[in-house]
């Protein structure tokens, strides 16, 4: 449906009158792959972000490819059907929950149809073959929470506003309303001031005032992404969900020369119940993560503890740890029903981070082997296993195909039963594809959370014998697009 009133009748004529700059006005017809909305204008796709199955909505064009169009919504006409007031009053404008206007059984049926829908179009594989996957599709599994789920949080310090001017041939930026919240999409020199926030602890709200009062009393300057000056420039908040420990970090762009006399500063946040961490972190270079960081403990350790079933791990402020604490349960246990292990079973785990998928099967099977490429979880992984008493797990540090490749070649130390993979969202590198396979092992269990990527993986997989019998979805990420899932792929 479109206000373009001289649209040509043809599909393939009016699509290419379709371009950056038009509006229109259009009905969602569905959801697709990264959450987006899709539409049709005169026969061509097109993608609307941030809109629900059943809108009406006026969007403005914004890129034009050769068989698609994207979108942004400027206005909603008429609400979807079933469509409910969010409970955060920054949802229009955060960017952080997409679909906190869904109730959440449609956000559960919208997922699984994402997933089988990607599995059946994106998979690289004969047409017969991929009318059979969306079958493999179960129910999926609800997150226990469905708010206040998170256990970390990151936000920023920086400036409401922000205006420059051309002086003398120079661009000089004003900075306006120092605060902290997030960056809006595509809005990285401006932050979103931020009063409440459903998805992570209920008290945050609190402590955003007091944050607030704190920038305004103790007059310290906020870091200024054009021109990197600036003190403050992230809080960092973890907290254990079963073990009820709260950890507090502010990066800042200064040097323990120039802190140490702002120490006395950050004390305030002390007091706060449930704090077992309180630092200051240094960070003086360009991104927002610091490479090797420098920790300043104020209050207690520079780790806090949570605990999965009966295992517990010392999260430190950069550990590799599921943000969904209970829903990270019910993805294992979705991990351990697809491995079905037996006690005389060998298991890989790779990407394994801190070693949490590991250390819980190793009660299930013979022994488990590891891999991880990042040296502060493979630390983080040895000292938790130390630490919870596991004895039959090792870890070895590296990417996944080249340690299996040369460490852990076929026919070496270990023959594996199964393989457990749980890469980032860019999938496998095709290098490892082919050192997992040249192991042969009877089941592998690819965890994701990418339903593209997997579907790209999964050709390979296919075409070298394997049957996708199971895809587990999980819910860790309520209000958003994000989706996690369990695969088990059987050698035939």
């Amino acid at each position: 449906m479109s206000n373009t009133d001289d649209a040509p009748a043809q599909a393939s004529k009016g699509a290419t009158e379709v371009h950056p700059g038009q509006q229109h006005t259009v009905v969602i017809e569905k959801v697709t792959h990264g959450g987006a909305g899709l539409a049709h204008i005169d026969g061509l796709p097109v993608f609307v972000a941030d809109a629900i199955p059943g809108q009406e909505v006026a969007i403005t064009l914004t890129k034009r490819r050769e068989r698609y169009a994207e979108a942004k919504v400027e206005r909603v006409l008429r609400r979807a059907p079933g469509e409910i007031q969010p409970r955060c009053q920054h949802f229009h404008d955060c960017g952080g929950c997409t679909w906190q206007n869904l109730p959440y059984d449609k956000q559960l049926l919208y997922k699984e149809e994402i997933i089988r829908e990607t599995l059946e179009h994106l998979t690289p594989a004969d047409a017969d073959v991929r009318r059979t996957l969306p079958g493999r599709v179960l129910t999926i599994m609800p997150s226990p929470q469905v708010f206040h789920y998170r256990n970390k949080l990151e936000m920023s310090f920086g400036f409401a506003s922000m205006r420059a001017e051309e002086r003398s041939g120079r661009r000089v930026y004003f900075d306006e309303n120092p605060t902290i919240g997030f960056h809006q999409p595509g809005q990285w020199s401006t932050v979103l001031p931020i009063t409440e926030c459903h998805l992570y602890d209920e008290q945050i709200g609190t402590l955003l005032m007091d944050i607030r009062r704190f920038i305004q009393e103790t007059k310290l300057t906020v870091h200024n992404p054009k021109t990197h000056k600036g003190l403050l420039r992230t809080l960092l908040l973890r907290r254990g969900i079963h073990t009820g420990e709260h950890m507090i970090c502010f990066l800042v762009n200064a040097r323990k020369k120039e802190l140490e006399p702002l120490f006395q500063y950050f004390m305030r946040f002390a007091g706060r119940p449930g704090l077992a961490s309180l630092m200051v972190i240094e960070n003086t270079g360009l991104n927002d993560k610091p490479e090797q960081p420098k920790i300043h403990p104020l209050v207690g350790k520079t780790t806090i503890a949570e605990r999965l079933f009966d295992l517990t791990f010392d999260i430190s402020p950069f550990s590799f740890f599921q943000t969904n604490t209970l829903g990270a349960e019910k993805l294992y246990e979705g991990i351990r029903q697809a491995a079905d292990l037996t006690d005389r079973d060998t298991v890989l785990d790779a990407y394994c981070g801190m070693g949490t998928i590991g250390q819980y099967l190793a009660r299930f099977c013979q022994r488990v082997v590891g891999i991880e490429s990042h040296p502060s979880a493979v630390e983080d992984a040895l000292k938790s296993a130390g630490h919870n008493r596991i004895g039959n797990i090792s870890f070895y540090r590296g990417r996944t195909e080249q340690v299996l490749a040369s460490q852990l070649k076929p026919g070496a130390k270990y023959t594996f039963d199964v393989i457990v993979v749980d890469p980032p969202r860019a999938g496998l590198h095709p290098d490892a594809v082919e050192a997992v396979l040249a192991h042969k092992p009877a089941k592998i269990v690819y965890v994701s959370c990418n339903a593209a990527t997997f579907a790209r993986d999964l050709g390979a997989f296919l075409k070298a014998g394997y049957e996708l019998r199971t895809v587990q979805p999980v819910d860790m990420f309520p209000h958003t697009a994000h989706i996690e899932m369990v695969s088990l792929l059987q050698r035939k």
